[in-house]
């Protein structure tokens, strides 16, 4: 492909607002979990594991983890699930990642990764 093909300029445009959009879609999931309600029965669960087995899988209790941590529950949220706080913080770097990558400069004739 020549460095000034506009098919490249495009493929450029298009990662950088693909990557808008994956912070926005991480960090509304992440208020959501904030704002839910951990103690709450809750009436539908995306999870198809939990459909099929009632112990669930080996995610069940995440999203509630989530929420007590963000309540600094930090007992509640561990026996919930140990991982909520590395899932966070692995999110929230992503997130810095893809806005700290908006700030490169575009480099003429190369594409971005």
């Amino acid at each position: 492909m020549k460095p000034d093909s506009p098919h490249l300029y495009m493929t450029q445009y298009l990662k950088r607002k693909n990557s808008l959009l994956e912070v926005g879609a991480w960090l509304l999931g992440l208020s959501a979990l904030a704002l839910m309600e951990p103690t709450a029965e809750h009436l539908f669960s995306f999870c198809p594991f939990s459909w099929v087995w009632a112990e669930g899988c080996w995610g069940c209790g995440l999203g509630h983890a989530i929420a007590y941590l963000c309540r600094g529950e930090w007992q509640a949220s561990w026996e919930a699930h140990p991982l909520a706080l590395p899932a966070v913080l692995i999110l929230l770097r992503r997130c810095w990642q893809l806005l700290a990558w908006q700030q490169l400069p575009e480099v003429k004739g190369t594409a971005l990764p």
